[in-house]
């Protein structure tokens, strides 16, 4: 009973996301973001999953990795979009910004990325 509220009470308390990142978390290697997206992506699915990355640097330094998932087979859902901003402190990169967009298949905006959840 004791180990099922510790459990509890971690998950309530802990800074994780879905993709498994949280603004804070630090990396040696940046690309372990990109790595772990790549490897995990279930390219077995139904439908027609596909994959992409994109990494910049701009003039500051930070370092933003889009990887963008399309070709889902959920009737609602066609795409879902992770965006990491990171910059180097202290030699090592820290995610200074994290965020999810979804493309809907369905609803008013079924076009552009949103960060709304689809209908």
């Amino acid at each position: 009973m004791l180990a099922r509220l510790t459990l509890i009470l971690a998950l309530l308390t802990g800074t994780a996301h879905a993709n498994g990142y949280a603004v804070g978390d630090t990396f040696e290697d940046p690309m372990q973001i990109a790595q772990e997206a790549v490897a995990f992506f279930p390219m077995d699915e139904e439908g027609r999953p596909r994959i992409e990355v994109d990494v910049s640097l701009d003039f500051f330094g930070k370092l933003t990795i889009l990887v963008a998932n399309s070709g889902l087979p959920d009737d609602s859902v066609a795409g879902e979009r992770n965006q990491y901003v990171l910059e180097q402190q202290d030699g090592v990169w820290v995610l200074i910004y994290q965020r999810t967009d979804y493309r809907c298949r369905r609803g008013n905006n079924t076009v552009t990325w949103q960060t709304n959840l689809c209908p």
